[in-house]
């Protein structure tokens, strides 16, 4: 954690700053292990400095050693004007994307002598390739993901709601060791499969019917992210070649990644495929995102991605999907490592028509 803000305080000159303010608590967290809720980080070359209350004094001797602390019970930003680590005309970079409007004035108001520069994605770009401890992880998060999706074959039958499943789903992670789901889980049936996010209803399973399962859950603050569809009662030739197409779409996109590969050739490998098997526009969303601290961050895996290389510490899903509107939906999702130049898979679970 030292050497990550040390590289994030070596690109201050280049980026035409002299400190930084960090609101993002997962961003706290990568840079100091700090996992409470409330909280700021103040970085420049001189200081680095975590501002938060009493509440958290025991989180803070426990986890966060390397970053001066400041307990406070005044407001967070009253608190830095007080400590004066901040000098008189210092250019202050923000995370953007984590500080809200009003958030923003607040910040100018208390310190209208300062000259403010937003960044996008100042800290994420720092997360893009995770060290072996992140890997290990999400490999973890993903272990646990497996065993509950193996266990919850045999809840899977006509009559059982959507939404039981999906209970079921997020208890065994649990128990298994999850610490909390990262998204609401998606469990989809039949006609509800063709919708890619179509988060669990009250609908009961029937036979005949695709159920699609995207479901997740975070080990040590870090996301797993997987997906299986399986078969309910006796699928017909349709339903088998439909399936196929997904899974031979996906194998194909797996097995390219590697070191240097572009992105948006990871994403062409698997649309071409869809596209000649003839189901092109009913794949509707880009082959894949970065899995971390966040479960959707970067990189995108995408045909718009056009700078973007596979690189060695990256983590991303391959997940391609068809969604026929009138019929059913089937998708495939798995997480891939890349380490060693090639790309490990971390979710393990059959891939091949499960029929219930």
């Amino acid at each position: 954690m030292p050497d990550r803000i040390k590289e994030l305080q070596s690109k201050f000159k280049s980026n035409n700053i002299d400190c930084f303010l960090v609101t993002s608590l997962k961003n706290i967290y990568y840079l100091t292990g700090f996992t409470g809720d409330a909280g700021i980080l103040f970085i420049s070359p001189r200081k680095v400095k975590l501002i938060t209350d009493y509440r958290f004094q025991g989180e803070v001797v426990d986890r966060v050693h390397n970053v001066e602390v400041c307990l406070t019970r005044k407001k967070y930003f009253k608190e830095i004007a007080t400590q004066r680590v901040i000098k008189r005309k210092d250019r202050i970079g923000f995370e953007s994307r984590h500080v809200s409007y009003n958030l923003y004035w607040e910040l100018r108001k208390k310190f209208d002598w300062l000259k403010f520069k937003s960044f996008d994605s100042f800290i994420e770009d720092l997360r893009v390739k995770k060290t072996k401890e992140e890997i290990k992880n999400i490999k973890k998060a993903c272990e646990i993901s497996d065993k509950a999706f193996l266990e919850v074959l045999d809840y899977i039958k006509p009559g059982v709601r959507e939404i039981e499943i999906a209970a079921e789903l997020e208890y065994r992670m649990k128990k298994l060791g999850g610490e909390k789901v990262a998204f609401d889980t998606i469990v989809a049936s039949g006609f509800r499969s063709s919708i890619p996010h179509g988060t669990a209803s009250d609908k009961k399973i029937k036979r005949g019917e695709f159920v699609v399962m995207d479901f997740s859950t975070y080990y040590r603050g870090y996301a797993s992210d997987m997906t299986r569809t399986v078969f309910v009662g006796t699928p017909t030739d349709k339903d088998k070649d439909l399936y196929d197409v997904v899974y031979q779409a996906q194998k194909l996109a797996r097995e390219a990644t590697k070191e240097g590969t572009k992105l948006k050739d990871l994403d062409r490998i698997a649309r071409n495929y869809i596209e000649n098997s003839g189901y092109g526009k009913y794949f509707t969303h880009s082959l894949g995102h970065g899995v971390g601290l966040d479960v959707h961050e970067a990189p995108v895996v995408s045909i718009k991605n056009h700078n973007g290389i596979v690189e060695n510490g990256m983590v991303f899903t391959i997940e391609p999907g068809i969604y026929l509107p009138e019929y059913q939906g089937i998708r495939i999702e798995d997480i891939v490592a890349i380490r060693n130049k090639r790309g490990d898979v971390l979710t393990n679970s059959e891939r091949e028509l499960i029929v219930l």
